[in-house]
């Protein structure tokens, strides 16, 4: 597995971070990885986004894929993650674990509307990864209160 991972993770600029993701983490955690979704939520308080258009700035900046919103309904938001970074991990893994980014998604939009959320992936194929975004309307979120040294306003450096 070694020669192939290496191989197949330089062809990208993202080595470091297939190598953490997809080598060392999973065999921390394990095969079920699902630390990763609480880390993702832990990562979604400690970088507040208030606004929606920030969420693929994030992702980009992040190193976890071009991120876009494909579907909009009432209790749904339903994501599509693609790019270089997900054509690797999908090559390197067909049990590539996306519960980091799933995590961090139910967070921030959880932030954001004031209501439980939560994410789960729903496929990975052709290079993409969709998650879907449940919203629970009836109920209202639960969490600390979040610092306001924590919100980043990525637009706005994105127009500078």
């Amino acid at each position: 597995m070694s020669k192939k991972f290496f191989d197949i993770s330089t062809s990208t600029q993202n080595f470091s971070t297939t190598l953490l993701r997809d080598d060392l983490i999973p065999a921390l955690t394990g095969k079920d990885g699902s630390i990763l979704y609480w880390a993702g939520k832990k990562l979604a308080r400690d970088f507040v986004l208030n606004k929606d258009e920030e969420l693929s700035v994030f992702f980009d900046k992040a190193g976890w894929g071009q991120l876009k919103r494909v579907k909009s309904q009432k209790n749904t938001q339903t994501f599509e993650l693609s790019g270089p970074v997900i054509q690797t991990r999908l090559q390197l893994s067909n049990n590539a674990n996306f519960l980091l980014e799933a995590g961090f998604l139910a967070e921030t939009i959880q932030n954001q509307l004031g209501n439980l959320t939560e994410a789960i992936v729903t496929s990975t194929k052709k290079d993409i990864v969709t998650i879907l975004v449940k919203i629970d309307w009836d109920s209202r979120g639960q969490h600390e209160e979040l610092e306001q040294d924590n919100i980043i306003n990525l637009l706005e450096n994105e127009d500078q």
